[in-house]
């Protein structure tokens, strides 16, 4: 019912795969050195690594994540969870052509509000500029980067001593939370 496309080390994927244990059907990373890989072996969860490394495009690449998404028939739910990779319109092509009637939601977990920074660095981006709050956005993923329907977002001070590591450190429970509080409503199960 549930994939989770993540490129990193899968602290978010953990949280997720640990509170729908009967939902994830599966990861897809794309970095075959990855901390995430082996979170998802040691929760018995089916790993697939199409490191994007291997593909000549990015639109072959994607094609491969198409062909691998086909084989979860009853997949509902893409969440991007640390996933380090700009989706480009060739995936939402490739999706919709290949779940003709139901395409899965793609929800991403963005570390900022999606109104004052899209990307990649945005803690980094928060701490240099000395913002008194930020904020967590999970949002709908559409063709254009960090730009679709916002489904929940919560916001916590920047404190002026913290650096990024120290920051991340803070917040890391807020993004798990915020995460399962969203896949929740989706589902509708709270």
């Amino acid at each position: 019912m549930i994939l989770v496309l993540a490129s990193g080390s899968g602290t978010n994927f953990a949280a997720i795969a640990k509170e729908f244990k009967d939902k994830v059907s599966g990861l897809i990373c794309n970095n075959p050195e990855a901390k995430v890989i082996e979170k998802a072996h040691n929760l018995n969860i089916n790993v697939h690594v199409i490191a994007h490394k291997n593909f000549s495009s990015r639109e072959e690449h994607e094609r491969k994540i198409i062909e691998c998404i086909r084989k979860y028939r009853e997949v509902k739910l893409i969440v991007l969870a640390g996933y380090m990779r700009v989706l480009t319109s060739t995936f939402f092509s490739e999706l919709h052509a290949n779940f003709i009637h139901s395409a899965p939601l793609i929800i991403n977990l963005h570390p900022a509000p999606l109104q004052l920074y899209k990307g990649a660095h945005a803690y980094e981006y928060a701490v240099s500029n000395k913002f008194s709050h930020w904020g967590l956005s999970v949002h709908k993923v559409i063709p254009e980067l960090d730009s679709g329907e916002i489904l929940n977002f919560i916001s916590f001070p920047l404190f002026p001593y913290e650096n990024v590591q120290d920051l991340i450190k803070r917040v890391r429970p807020l993004e798990h939370q915020i995460l399962i509080d969203t896949i929740h409503s989706i589902l509708g199960d709270k």
